[in-house]
């Protein structure tokens, strides 16, 4: 797959989570919490979302504003997301998913799964 496809495509996707994030915090609060009624614990989640924000958009950018690198620095580009995304999966099937307050499953994973697939692919078969 071309570099510059795939930068495109974790960049896009990482900016639009980003972006979401931040306008629809209060709503992703309720997404991911198996108990809404608890007022505190909603706002938590949502202040949450709003902290992780600036940072997954940041990644979205950092991947889009380099689509036309040379290959080795996007390689780099492909490591770091890989890295990154595998401590993402731990967090999310050995502490969110045993976590009662969460409301998480593999179906809130998926998207995160399918890019993590998608950056290995993109880092072992790179092309110009």
């Amino acid at each position: 797959m071309k570099t510059k496809l795939s930068l495109t495509i974790l960049g896009v996707y990482n900016t639009i989570v980003g972006l979401a994030m931040l306008f629809c915090a209060s709503w992703g609060a309720t997404q991911i919490l198996s108990n809404t009624e608890n007022a505190e614990l909603v706002r938590m989640a949502e202040l949450l979302h709003y902290g992780l924000s600036p940072a997954v958009l940041i990644i979205g950018l950092m991947l889009l504003l380099n689509r036309k690198t040379s290959l080795e620095t996007a390689k780099n580009l492909f490591l770091a997301y890989i890295i990154g995304t595998a401590v993402l999966m731990y967090v999310f099937f050995t502490i969110m998913a045993n976590e009662p307050l969460m409301n998480f499953g593999v179906d809130k994973a998926a998207p995160d799964v399918v890019m993590f697939l998608l950056a290995i692919y993109a880092y072992l078969k790179p092309k110009k």
